[in-house]
């Protein structure tokens, strides 16, 4: 599903002066927690959507990344944060920005998760604005990049700066809450390599293995070796697919959200620290 298709099924916000949308669903309590979601490679934000269930409970905001802009494709840019002459990073912190000024108040907590394509875009923003963030879940992101100074950007940190135009964040990174979920069967491999060569190739694509459950498990060792609090879960008999995969996102966003609202702790404010 393209982005316009996906607009077209769904209530989408516009960024002011800009051709960028997002879908936003508020939540019954103006300090309800925001659960930002991005899409996979198909751009199944209705799938995305259905699938977490978590309507009233939590808000919830999609962005809507286009697959072409200006005729060139463009389907692949979000996941490294630059392309076609767009700057992710700040696009998705506009995006934020416009979505908090829409809530009749500031949540109290800010989740990220992605799916696949949208699971490699999460970690990369995250890698960078974590301190904004109170939890991330990632589930079954086809490229990851490991927490490795000593190696390039994108499958290390090498140069990430320069490339990105902002500093990563690996303090913040050490605490904040993480969620790596894969199918068990999740094994194709072709789909999920970037050759050195082609767009977004790099000469250590591979350093994280060849399948998706490698690229899972090595992110968590890379997480679990800075000292990140880090939980891993492979879904049995599960594939490539969305629907499984944001079930478990939902049994685990439905968790925080109860933690949440049973602490009698004042919130931490991660983004004000």
């Amino acid at each position: 599903m393209t982005s316009d298709a996906a607009s077209k099924a769904l209530a989408t916000c516009q960024l002011t002066d800009s051709p960028w949308r997002y879908a936003f669903q508020v939540a019954e309590a103006p300090d309800a927690p925001l659960v930002i979601a991005a899409h996979g490679s198909d751009r199944d934000i209705r799938g995305l959507l259905d699938g977490l269930g978590l309507e009233g409970q939590v808000s919830v905001l999609a962005p809507l990344f286009p697959a072409e802009i200006d005729g060139e494709n463009t389907g692949d840019d979000y996941k490294f944060l630059t392309g076609g002459g767009a700057d992710y990073l700040v696009l998705m912190d506009r995006i934020l920005a416009d979505a908090l000024t829409r809530l009749n108040g500031w949540p109290r907590q800010i989740w990220l998760f992605g799916f696949s394509g949208g699971a490699q875009f999460a970690q990369r923003y995250a890698l960078f604005r974590a301190a904004q963030l109170d939890g991330l879940i990632l589930a079954a992101p086809g490229g990851v990049t490991l927490l490795r100074e000593d190696v390039d950007w994108w499958p290390g940190l090498r140069g990430a700066a320069r490339a990105v135009g902002a500093e990563v964040d690996v303090e913040a990174l050490q605490t904040l809450r993480t969620a790596i979920l894969v199918g068990a069967e999740d094994r194709a491999a072709g789909m999920v390599s970037r050759a050195q060569g082609t767009k977004f190739g790099a000469r250590d694509a591979g350093l994280a293995g060849d399948t998706r459950i490698d690229k899972a498990r090595a992110l968590r060792d890379s997480l679990s070796a800075h000292g990140a609090p880090v939980t891993y879960t492979e879904l049995p008999g599960v594939g490539h697919k969305l629907a499984p995969c944001t079930e478990a996102a939902a049994v685990i966003l439905r968790d925080w959200l109860t933690q949440e609202q049973a602490s009698t702790l004042p919130t931490s404010d991660r983004r004000h620290r």
